[in-house]
């Protein structure tokens, strides 16, 4: 009921939702941690978790979304086929983690309920993501601000329960997951969410284009090559993947709070100049940047053992951001074909983990490095294609001191 009356009539609802849902979703991984820490549950929850939502972000995120936004837009018959096969397409996704998992010898009867509940809980969330992305391309963020709160206010809701494993703690989580979803997805569509965008799509393209095709490669590429990152950290001892999630959790939500509630209203169908998104960007990355540099500060009196990895996160803070921001300014502003520009980025750092993988001292400030630059090194790439010359050379410093980090870390 709070996320209806929020929806309908909060001026700041977009980023208040966004919020909400990004703090619920840190107060979950705290209390997922807080009573066994780290376990083959956990990793085996991140890694299911992270793998369900791939075929989204590919699909959905990296190519139905800009499809929406730009000039070359997709038609009705073409969404329909993304509505039915993406929540497809997770379940083969979390079923060939199950393998990989069962190869890793990973797998045990304890951990079977993790796996079932997952892919459910996949195809769920790639229905709500569907009717989210759409409505965040008519200009109406609060939606996909809100997409994750109601699961993870839930499942932290049942975590509290004295359960007596790690493993039936994650079962009860992912069972709360799964319920606040289907939940959350009555409510959308009984508000329609998406739905005019949707039917105002065309029948038939307005010319023959390879858009689509420009946008797979490019999303396929970019997602595919970080779960292949996630999937080398495998080979490391266990919980490093679930100690690995921390940080992209925290990046994820400032990116979600900042970048993702903002601009849906600075960059949809109908904006026609990026000088809004440019200024926005700014003032991000000098929020970021002084915020992370304090953040570095106090890790490292209270925590200096943790002060590279702090460092790294600071930077990979900015990074993200202004990834984000660049690539929804390439969606509206540039071709299609303008995506083969960043084509490159994840498999060269993919190959670079590969390489980092046989020195003993690969870890985690490897992982997080490698994580970082993807966003970094995109983020320089697009922001030079859109002759953001101030922008892109930020960008540039900050790849160059995440490259510094990586390769000290495994000297």
């Amino acid at each position: 009921m709070l996320t209806k009356l929020l929806v309908r009539h909060s001026k700041l609802r977009a980023p208040v939702l966004s919020l909400a849902s990004q703090a619920s979703g840190l107060l979950q991984l705290g209390v997922l941690l807080w009573r066994y820490g780290p376990s083959n549950a956990t990793d085996a929850y991140f890694y299911l978790f992270n793998l369900g939502n791939l075929p989204i972000q590919i699909l959905i995120v990296g190519v139905l979304y800009p499809m929406l936004l730009n000039d070359d837009r997709i038609t009705k018959s073409g969404a329909r086929r993304f509505e039915f096969w993406v929540p497809v397409a997770t379940s083969a996704a979390i079923a060939l983690g199950c393998l990989w998992l069962s190869i890793q010898g990973r797998s045990s009867l304890d951990v079977l309920p993790v796996y079932l509940l997952a892919a459910c809980n996949a195809f769920i969330q790639a229905r709500l993501w569907f009717l989210a992305v759409a409505a965040e391309a008519e200009g109406k963020p609060a939606w996909m601000a809100a997409v994750a709160l109601p699961a993870n206010a839930l499942a932290t809701l049942v975590m509290l329960l004295p359960w007596s494993n790690s493993s039936l703690t994650v079962t009860a989580m992912l069972t709360g997951l799964v319920a606040a979803n289907v939940a959350y997805l009555l409510l959308m569509t009984a508000q329609k969410a998406g739905q005019n965008v949707l039917d105002n799509l065309p029948r038939s393209p307005a010319r023959r284009h390879t858009a689509h095709w420009w946008f797979l490669t490019k999303s396929f590429v970019g997602y595919g090559g970080l779960m292949v990152v996630q999937s080398l950290a495998l080979v490391l001892p266990p919980s490093t993947l679930t100690l690995l999630t921390l940080p992209m959790k925290i990046v994820g939500s400032v990116a979600a709070t900042f970048v993702n509630a903002v601009m849906p209203l600075l960059v949809h169908q109908g904006t026609d100049s990026p000088s809004a998104a440019r200024r926005f960007l700014k003032l991000l990355v000098l929020l970021l940047g002084t915020a992370g540099l304090l953040g570095v500060i106090v890790i490292y009196a209270l925590f200096p053992t943790y002060a590279v990895q702090a460092a790294v996160v600071a930077l990979w803070l900015i990074a993200s951001a202004s990834a984000s921001v660049a690539q929804r300014l390439m969606f509206r502003f540039l071709p299609p074909n303008s995506s083969r520009i960043t084509i490159i980025v994840v498999p060269l750092i993919v190959v670079g983990v590969a390489f980092s993988a046989s020195s003993q001292k690969f870890g985690l400030i490897a992982l997080l490095s490698a994580y970082a630059l993807v966003d970094g090194a995109t983020s320089f790439l697009i922001l030079t294609a859109l002759r953001d010359r101030l922008m892109a050379v930020v960008s540039g410093l900050v790849s160059a001191a995440i490259v510094a980090f990586w390769v000290t870390s495994l000297i």
